[in-house]
């Protein structure tokens, strides 16, 4: 009897105890982030898949949002989050993290979570187009958004690239 009641304690606990990793799993940033960031807001929940920069946290944590189907046939939204290095934060135009000044301004990072929808739609479809140029250029004057490299269909020939001198 003792041991029946001591296992169901034991597995009470681990259950609780996975609960709350999963839970928090979407922060699990790495030690002292704190010091960079300041106190984590950890209100950011994942709605579709891509990369969402966390307008809360100054833009310093971004997620990666990726939806999987269970076997059952339910599916449910997975999130990873990580933090940019010291001084930069999440570019939502590049999905990258870049120097502030090289970035559109955090506040108007959702404004660019469209992007999230070029992912993965073809080779023959460009990242941005001049449109999304124009808008990330609207929202940083006195800086020129530069669109990413997308290789042009037909197999032409890349452009020249400077050789690595280390």
């Amino acid at each position: 009897m003792k041991l029946s009641i001591a296992l169901i304690f034991v597995s009470g606990l681990a259950l609780s105890m996975a609960a709350s990793r999963a839970k928090r799993a979407a922060y699990d940033l790495p030690d002292g982030a704190e010091l960079l960031v300041g106190a984590v807001r950890t209100s950011f929940v994942c709605s579709n898949d891509g990369y969402y920069a966390d307008i809360e946290n100054n833009c310093q944590i971004f997620h990666v949002c990726h939806t999987v189907v269970n076997p059952d046939g339910t599916s449910n939204i997975l999130q990873w989050s990580f933090l940019c290095g010291n001084q930069t934060i999440f570019n939502q135009f590049s999905f990258t993290c870049s120097y502030p000044e090289d970035a559109v301004p955090c506040g108007s990072a959702r404004d660019f979570f469209y992007l999230n929808a070029n992912l993965g739609a073809g080779p023959n479809v460009p990242f941005h187009n001049e449109q999304d140029v124009a808008r990330a250029a609207a929202v940083t004057p006195g800086r020129a958004a530069q669109p990413i490299y997308v290789p042009p269909a037909g197999g032409a020939p890349r452009p020249p690239q400077r050789p690595f001198r280390g």
